[in-house]
């Protein structure tokens, strides 16, 4: 509706009423379009930095079973006692193991004999890619560690 005025003549009152017929319903139909451009590019931001949150957590689980690889294979090429046992490869999937629950790793032992005027060492090349699995997304590190005995 539109308001009384007082100064106006009744008649120019109606006019002026006349002429603002129907601009709150444009008014309100601009606001309702830029409320749902709003909305529809929250919603893609909030899908794209979901998926940036799958890819870095699981990114870190691949990460942590290549370790793991690593690890058992630097276990085997330099232990405690015993002779040296590096295997060529080694392939683990965690099944029981928290936090790493559909993660695998692939371990690699090279092992490469150095004679340096008549000292013979050995020389390791260890490398584990660690895999974990998350729906779709299949997300891999590498890990490489050399040494010599």
């Amino acid at each position: 509706m539109c308001p009384m005025s007082r100064k106006l003549h009744p008649m120019a009152q109606f006019h002026y009423c006349k002429k603002q017929r129907g601009s709150m319903l444009v008014i309100a139909l601009f606001i309702i379009i830029v409320l749902a451009i709003l909305a529809s590019t929250m919603l893609t931001m909030f899908a794209a930095s979901a998926d940036s949150v799958v890819s870095e957590v699981y990114g870190q689980r691949a990460l942590n079973a290549a370790r793991s690889g690593v690890e058992q294979a630097v276990s085997g090429a330099f232990p405690l006692s015993g002779a040296s046992n590096c295997p060529a490869n080694y392939n683990f999937t965690f099944t029981n193991t928290p936090g790493l629950g559909n993660c695998s790793y692939t371990s690699a032992c090279d092992v490469v004999s150095v004679d340096d005027s008549g000292d013979v060492y050995q020389y390791f090349r260890i490398t584990a890619q660690g895999s974990c699995i998350a729906g779709d997304t299949v997300v891999s590190r590498n890990v490489s560690v050399e040494g010599i005995q």
